[in-house]
C-alpha cells in the first residue's frame, strides 16, 4: 500500500457463506478446518445419531445428556492488503454455539462455566514492563488448536455437525440421519466449560 491509511490495518474481514463454498482458496481452509477436527478425533464418529434419538435415549435411560451445534467462523485475514500478498488468507474455524445448549428434554442446559473467564487488558501489562527492563524478554506463544487437545469431561455432550463438515468418505457416506449427532469428546472451542478442562 502506497499510503499511509487513518485506521487499524490487518482486520479480519468476515467471508459470507455464498464466498466460502464458491472462492477455492476460502473453500480449502474449510475444508483444513474440517480434516484437521475429525483427525484429531473431536468427536466419535463410530456412533451416529440423530438429534431427536439423542433426547429420546437419554429419557427412556433417565440420563443427563447435552446437545449442542457446531457453527463455522470464516474471515479473511490482511484483507486490505494487494491481491497477490502471502500475508492475506482465509481462516476458518468450526466453533460449539455456547448459548444454544439443550437438555435431553430441549430445555436450556445448566453449565458449570467455571473456566472461561477472559484476561482483562491489565493482566499482560506486568508482563510486558518486565521485558522492557534492560537484559529482559518475554515472548508469547500459541498451541494449535489448543482447545482440542484437552478431553471434555463433565456431562456427556452431543453435537449437531452440519452438512458441510462431513467428510467425503464412503465409509461415513454422509450423515446417515436427519440431523446428525456424535458424542463431543475433545474441548472444543465455544463449549462453556472447555476453557475449566
Amino acid at each position: 500500500i502506497d499510503h499511509d491509511l487513518p485506521f487499524n490495518l490487518m482486520v479480519a474481514r468476515p467471508v459470507g457463506r455464498q464466498e466460502m463454498t464458491e472462492n477455492p482458496v476460502a473453500k480449502s481452509a474449510m475444508k483444513k478446518e474440517w480434516g484437521n477436527l475429525w483427525g484429531q478425533k473431536v468427536w466419535d464418529d463410530s456412533v451416529v445419531k440423530s438429534w431427536c434419538t439423542v433426547g429420546w435415549e437419554a429419557r427412556r435411560k433417565g440420563t443427563y445428556v447435552h446437545l449442542g451445534r457446531l457453527f463455522s467462523i470464516c474471515v479473511e485475514k490482511g484483507s486490505e492488503l494487494n491481491e497477490d500478498d502471502e500475508r492475506r488468507r482465509y481462516k476458518y474455524r468450526v466453533v460449539f454455539q455456547g448459548n444454544r445448549v439443550m437438555d435431553q428434554d430441549f430445555q436450556r442446559a445448566q453449565v458449570q462455566d467455571l473456566g472461561s473467564a477472559p484476561a482483562t487488558m491489565e493482566s499482560p501489562r506486568p508482563c510486558i514492563m518486565y521485558g522492557l527492563l534492560p537484559g529482559m524478554k518475554v515472548e508469547q506463544a500459541d498451541a494449535m488448536q489448543a482447545y482440542v487437545q484437552a478431553k471434555l469431561g463433565g456431562t456427556e455432550t452431543w453435537v449437531e455437525i452440519p452438512k458441510e463438515g462431513w467428510p467425503e468418505d464412503p465409509v461415513l457416506n454422509g450423515p446417515p440421519c436427519e440431523r446428525p449427532c456424535c458424542r463431543l469428546i475433545q474441548a472444543l472451542y465455544g463449549h462453556p466449560d472447555s476453557g475449566t478442562f
